[in-house]
C-alpha cells in the first residue's frame, strides 16, 4: 500500500500578507450536515461538521489521491472521501481505508483551530496554535436585548489591513463621509485595553490596538433630529485585534449603535468584511422603524463610500504621510508585526 501520494499538510498561499489572527470562515447557518468547499488565506479549505456538530476546517484535497472532500460525506461522525472512502475524524486523522488495516502516517490532515460564536465559525491563521482568545463582545451575548441588531456582508478587492486601517483614518469621516463638524476630528490613540471597556472585556495586550476619535461639535443631519437623536459631542471608541474590531457609536456620551467587524481573506484581491450592527433601545427612540432603517441606511451609505475607494485604490507598502496621518501609520506598525509572527509561525508549521 502506498505511504500517500501527497502529506496532509495545508496549501500554501500567495502572499496575502495576512497578520495571525482570528478570522471569519463562514456564518454558521452556512454550514449544515454537509462538507462544503471553503476558499480562505489563498487556500482551499474544506468545512464540515464532526458527529457532535462541531465545525472543523481543513485542507480540502484527500492526501490519497487528491480528491476534493468538499464532495465527500459525512458519515458516523467522520467525512468520508468520495473517491476511496477514507475516513477523517475531527482531529484529521485519517481512521479508515477501506481494505487495508494499515494507516499511513501521512494518512492526515491538520485542521485549523476553530470557535464558533457571534454566529459564525472563526478560524485561526498564523501556525497550528493560537496566540491569543478570540475577542468577546457582550452586546450580541449577555447584553443581546438592549439592541435591535442586523447583518452586514460586502466584498472588496482591498486587502484586509486597508478596510481595518480605515477606523484609524479620521480625516476620511470629514472629507469621504461629510461628518460636519465646527472643530477637526480629534484622533487619540489609546494605551490601556481597559479603556475600551465599553466594546467589551479588555483584549490581550499584545493583540490590542484601540483609538477614541471625538468632535465637540457635532451637526447632527435634520432628518436624525426629527426621529429624536440630537447631540454635539460624536464618539467613536474602536478597539480590535489583527482580524478584527469592535466599535462603539456615542452621541453625547450616550450609546447609540455598536459593530462587531470580522474579516474573511479570500484571496490576493478578494476580502470579505461582514459582521453585526447593532443599534441600542432602550431611552432612544430607536425602537421605531424609521429610526433603525435610517441608521442602517446610513451605515450603507458610508460603507458604499469606502468600498468605491477600496474598488480603484492601490495597495502602497508606502505613501506620502502627512501630520493627520498618525493613527494610520501606528496601525500599519502594528499590523505589520502580526504579519510577521504569521510568517515565522507558518514556516514552523505552529
Amino acid at each position: 500500500m502506498t505511504q500517500g501520494i501527497r502529506e496532509g499538510r495545508p496549501e500554501q498561499s500567495t502572499d496575502l500578507r495576512l497578520a495571525a489572527g482570528w478570522y471569519i470562515a463562514l456564518p454558521s447557518h452556512a454550514l449544515r450536515s454537509k462538507p462544503r468547499a471553503l476558499d480562505l488565506f489563498a487556500r482551499q479549505l474544506v468545512a464540515w461538521r464532526d458527529g457532535e456538530g462541531r465545525a472543523v476546517i481543513m485542507p480540502r484535497h484527500c492526501p490519497h489521491l487528491s480528491a476534493s472532500l468538499a464532495l465527500g460525506k459525512v458519515v458516523d461522525g467522520q467525512l468520508r472521501c468520495p473517491f476511496h472512502h477514507w475516513r477523517f475524524d475531527g482531529s484529521g486523522a485519517c481512521v479508515d481505508i477501506p481494505g487495508t488495516r494499515r494507516i499511513p502516517k501521512a494518512a492526515h490532515h491538520k485542521p485549523y483551530p476553530v470557535i464558533e460564536r457571534y454566529g459564525y465559525v472563526w478560524v485561526w491563521y498564523g501556525g497550528t496554535e493560537p496566540m491569543y482568545p478570540l475577542p468577546e463582545f457582550p452586546a450580541l451575548e449577555s447584553e443581546r436585548d438592549r439592541y435591535l441588531a442586523y447583518r452586514f456582508s460586502h466584498t472588496t478587492p482591498a486587502s484586509p489591513r486597508r478596510v481595518l486601517e480605515n477606523a484609524f483614518d479620521s480625516y476620511h469621516f470629514m472629507t469621504l463621509h461629510h461628518v460636519k463638524a465646527a472643530e477637526s476630528l480629534r484622533l487619540t490613540m489609546l494605551t490601556d485595553p481597559a479603556a475600551a471597556r465599553e466594546n467589551g472585556p479588555p483584549i490581550a495586550a499584545e493583540a490590542w490596538l484601540g483609538a477614541r476619535l471625538e468632535s465637540r461639535d457635532l451637526q447632527v443631519p435634520r432628518v436624525l433630529t426629527a426621529l429624536g437623536v440630537t447631540g454635539q459631542r460624536l464618539t467613536l471608541l474602536v478597539d480590535g485585534w489583527p482580524g478584527g474590531q469592535r466599535l462603539t457609536f456615542f452621541l453625547n456620551d450616550r450609546v447609540v449603535a455598536k459593530e462587531l467587524l470580522g474579516i474573511s481573506p479570500i484571496a490576493q484581491g478578494r476580502t470579505v468584511f461582514q459582521g453585526w450592527s447593532l443599534v441600542h433601545g432602550p431611552g432612544w427612540k430607536w425602537k421605531s422603524a424609521p429610526a433603525f432603517l435610517m441608521y442602517r441606511a446610513q451605515h450603507w451609505l458610508g460603507t458604499r463610500e469606502d468600498l468605491a475607494i477600496y474598488r480603484h485604490a492601490g495597495e502602497p507598502r508606502t505613501g506620502v504621510p502627512v501630520k493627520y496621518d498618525h493613527s494610520v501609520l501606528k496601525f500599519r506598525k502594528y499590523y505589520q508585526t502580526w504579519v510577521k509572527r504569521a510568517e515565522r509561525a507558518e514556516q514552523r508549521g505552529g
